[in-house]
């Protein structure tokens, strides 16, 4: 992993690895971390700390020095007052707290980004306070949690997209987490395999992957022609994705990054790069693969959960979605009694995530599902 610190598609084959071969793999660590990648006294891998993209090696020989001075950094404050701030900044200390490398010093990542102002302004008052040999008030603090525990900003946890975006910006990759994972359990229906278990086929073989897109873009050839690219990502591996002429011409409008595509096409061997590569023949988004593949959406209502509002409020997430394909089964349960009630054909829908997610807020968790065959 330290001989691949800088090839973010190795690193993302070899976390996969670990985690089939049961291997823990923890976040970067200012407290745990070194510049590169090591193990602790557990058999635990710690990331490197100079994998993150954005930090540099002189930020971090800074930090550890100061670490093995002053032991470990009890929290936001203490790091930025025990630090060279002009060598460590606060673009650097935002870097640190996206990856996950602060983690262990503050309450969660969106109320350390929000007190890192305050924290290198405390951090500054520290150092002057010393230049001039004055008590440190600022020590006085840090050794009492409950005080520092307040000067953090009291603001909500970043929802799980915002956090994990963080780790890809600064890691390349989703290390906590990944978008895809709430989606494993559906994307079995749709693909023929997870992109570390493709291969090569031949010419006339076609099959299907899905993944995240986190690289989009459209070029021209020197003849003139335009191809699509893109770059796959399902936590498993990475797969590169090329649309010619009548493809690209029919899904441009699904090029766009961060999105979770559902793509058929051939597999070959890549000789440039010696990964494989897909030229596409279908591409769909999630709401598309669901109308191709779904039999229904099934959505259980108890007797208690029926009000004078309810088909009001039920018909009203409905609407928007009308006009697709997918039949609406509607399981209604009471004491005595189950029913199943199927939708007219007019209230077929297209099962986009904002339905699903609006359907979950309104009946429960678990009482939308997806029906396949």
């Amino acid at each position: 992993m330290t001989a691949d610190m800088d090839n973010t598609d190795k690193i993302v084959g070899l976390v996969e690895e670990c985690r089939r071969m049961k291997l823990t793999m923890l976040p970067p660590d200012v407290n745990a971390g070194l510049y590169r990648f090591n193990v602790n006294e557990k058999g635990e891998i710690v990331y490197g700390i100079g994998a993150i993209k954005g930090v540099g090696e002189a930020p971090i020989e800074n930090i550890i020095k100061a670490r093995e001075a002053g032991g470990y950094f009890r929290d936001l404050f203490d790091f930025c007052a025990r630090i060279d701030t002009k060598k460590v900044n606060k673009r650097v200390i935002e870097k640190l707290i996206q990856s996950g490398a602060l983690d262990r010093l503050g309450p969660h990542r969106a109320a350390m980004v929000a007190s890192l102002d305050n924290a290198i302004k405390s951090a500054s008052q520290h150092h002057q306070a010393e230049a001039f040999g004055q008590a440190d008030m600022f020590g006085v603090l840090t050794d009492a949690p409950e005080e520092v525990e307040h000067k953090y900003a009291n603001v909500p946890h970043w929802p799980e997209k915002v956090w994990l975006e963080g780790e890809r910006e600064t890691l390349g990759l989703y290390l906590t987490g990944h978008p895809i994972n709430s989606y494993v359990k559906e994307l079995k229906h749709y693909i023929t395999w997870r992109l570390e278990d493709a291969h090569a086929t031949k010419r006339d073989v076609v099959s299907t992957v899905a993944g995240l897109v986190i690289a989009a873009r459209v070029m021209t050839t020197k003849r003139g022609t335009r191809i699509g690219l893109l770059t796959l990502d399902d936590r498993s591996g990475r797969m590169e994705v090329m649309l010619f002429s009548d493809a690209l011409e029919k899904y441009l409008d699904l090029l766009e990054k961060d999105r979770i595509l559902v793509v058929s096409g051939q597999v070959s061997f890549d000789d440039f790069n010696g990964g494989l590569k897909m030229s596409a023949r279908e591409v769909l988004d999630l709401a598309q693969a669901r109308e191709k593949y779904l039999r229904g959406l099934a959505i259980s209502v108890t007797e208690g959960q029926i009000d004078n509002k309810f088909f009001e409020r039920f018909s009203e997430i409905l609407e928007p979605h009308r006009a697709g394909t997918v039949p609406v089964n509607l399981y209604y349960e009471r004491d005595d009694a189950r029913a199943k009630l199927v939708l007219g054909t007019e209230w077929r829908v297209t099962p986009d995530d904002k339905l699903i997610d609006d359907l979950k807020t309104l009946l429960g968790e678990k009482q939308v599902e997806l029906e396949f065959d």
